[in-house]
């Protein structure tokens, strides 16, 4: 017999795969409380239960995504120098972000009105910058605009390949040059 605390997890996934659905057929902005509870089954007063307005499902969202994108960095192996380890990271965060539209612009761009990431949303988001951070100071490039400009460069990647290749690489088969001239103009 499943728990309770099964059967919520259980159906706030349900949710979240019905909210992701909607933004991946008609635009992270199409997605509504009324439409994601007509797909999962549920009266729309009950989704309150586990959301308690549109902007906490485009949180819960936001989190999901950085939980997903976690689980992908922490399976690749810690092993060559820092850079290599760096271009490995950087590829497949810029891989996670442009296989998803909807993922990539919920993540990387403001396009909701209103929404910002929850305070532990977020901390999962500077989990990933650690860990760039981290990286990137192994390098002699940790500072803070050092890391500003890294972001730039990878998420202006995502955000160039997704709005005009969208499943090509047009843009995403650059990432290692574009990591090496950062890297060769940042650190000594």
């Amino acid at each position: 017999m499943r728990s309770v605390a099964d059967r919520r997890s259980q159906r706030l996934a349900q949710i979240l795969d019905a909210a992701w659905s909607v933004a991946t057929e008609s635009g992270l902005g199409a997605v509504s409380l009324h439409e994601v509870a007509r797909r999962v089954g549920i009266r729309q007063p009950s989704l309150y239960g586990y959301v308690s307005s549109k902007l906490d499902l485009y949180d819960a969202m936001y989190a999901q995504a950085y939980e997903q994108l976690l689980a992908e960095l922490d399976t690749l192996p810690p092993t060559g120098t820092a850079r290599e380890q760096l271009v490995r990271v950087s590829r497949t965060v810029l891989d996670f972000v442009v296989g998803d539209l909807p993922r990539q612009q919920l993540i990387f761009q403001r396009t909701i009105p209103g929404f910002e990431p929850s305070e532990a949303s977020y901390a999962l988001a500077k989990r990933l910058i650690d860990r760039v951070t981290s990286l990137l100071s192994a390098l002699g490039a940790g500072s803070e605009a050092h890391v500003e400009v890294y972001t730039a460069l990878v998420g202006g990647l995502g955000a160039q390949q997704v709005a005009n290749d969208p499943g090509g690489d047009r843009w995403t088969r650059y990432l290692e040059a574009v990591l090496d001239m950062f890297l060769d103009h940042f650190t000594p």
